[in-house]
């Protein structure tokens, strides 16, 4: 651990990315390993949509020992559209640990985005570091976001447990037939809704996204540009989106994708907008069947327990896990509802994550 002193930081720009992705390496090691892809980094900081991101740097010599971005983004308050930023990828190198440079870095952040007119900044941090040195220069803890997971292939829950073939397919068989008589499915009958997979967005995406913008208080931007951005232009991630129709009117959507949750072989719903129930239960129902499909032993998806999504998706059988996020806010507005947990609409798209 070196020496503590006052870390003087820097902002970063694309010549700088070689020195950014070797701390990412040493710092992430074998997490999400695609963001190491050069491609990565420019797509989410040079092609973002709602403006080129921004970094800050510590350096000692010739190498970048700390690391922090802020990425624009878009968001809806009451109906208008305001400049906010994801927060993200808090780096620092063991070496320089608990000096003040995570610190630093942060509030290079905070002065950073209020001189470019952001109104807040959002982050998810995974690490207590991260976290920790956050609070300490300001932020707060909106709400906590757990996973609900939904249980598709019992024989490879019970498998990932007691690791023998045809015990696992018993206790499998005796674990599906008691969630399904606690849980009861009525067989979905979603009367003239039409719900398809798409690998292109079109003009109705709009237009939903102008229906959907009343329904919640603060949610990030979800029109047909970003959403092409996020999930459709992403340079190394596979997304399925599933588009719901009824009377040729688009009535909202839902994004999956393939990971490793919980150390299971899992599908996640990334992102999920309906305008109402019907078209909501049959995106899920069309979710847990792309999932079962793709071989997957889970659906999970993070959602706050005050969202009325999570009332929802409770009663078509998904589960509390163990698992949550910190969902954080700074503030350079006066707007308190930016510290409502009931204000916020948030999915794991919101992140930069999965």
């Amino acid at each position: 651990m070196k020496e503590r002193k006052e870390w003087k930081v820097r902002e970063g720009s694309e010549k700088d990315m070689e020195g950014i992705l070797s701390l990412r390496e040493i710092v992430f090691r074998d997490e999400e390993k695609d963001k190491l892809d050069p491609r990565f980094w420019k797509w989410q900081i040079m092609n973002n949509p709602d403006g080129i991101g921004w970094t800050y740097l510590v350096e000692d010599g010739n190498h970048v020992i700390g690391h922090l971005a802020d990425l624009p983004k878009r968001f809806s308050v009451r109906e208008r559209v305001v400049l906010g930023t994801l927060t993200h990828d808090m780096m620092v190198h063991p070496n320089y640990r608990r000096v003040g440079i995570s610190n630093a870095t942060a509030r290079y952040g905070i002065q950073k985005v209020k001189r470019e007119n952001g109104f807040f900044m959002t982050a998810y941090p995974i690490r207590m570091e991260s976290l920790n040195s956050l609070l300490k220069v300001g932020w707060k803890e909106v709400t906590r976001l757990p996973v609900l997971v939904f249980p598709i292939r019992f024989y490879g829950i019970v498998k990932h447990y007691l690791h023998f073939k045809w015990i696992s397919l018993l206790g499998g068989g005796i674990a599906r037939l008691f969630f399904s008589f606690l849980l009861r499915r009525r067989k979905y009958e979603g009367v003239g809704l039409e719900i398809k997979r798409i690998d292109e967005l079109d003009e109705q995406f709009d237009l939903f996204w102008k229906r959907i913008i009343p329904l919640f208080p603060i949610i990030g931007v979800r029109d047909r540009t970003y959403l092409n951005w996020r999930y459709l232009q992403h340079p190394t991630r596979n997304y399925a989106i599933y588009q719901a129709q009824k009377g040729g009117e688009m009535r909202g959507y839902i994004v999956l994708r393939k990971v490793a949750l919980l150390n299971f072989n899992s599908a996640v719903v990334v992102d999920l907008l309906a305008l109402d129930k019907e078209t909501l239960t049959g995106l899920v129902e069309k979710g847990i069947q792309h999932s079962r499909q793709e071989g997957a032993d889970l659906l999970g998806m993070m959602i706050s327990k005050t969202h009325p999504y999570y009332r929802s998706l409770r009663k078509m059988g998904f589960l509390p896990s163990l698992k949550s996020f910190h969902f954080l806010v700074y503030s350079h507005w006066g707007e308190g509802i930016l510290f409502d947990p009931e204000a916020w609409y948030l999915t794991w798209g919101d992140t930069d994550v999965i």
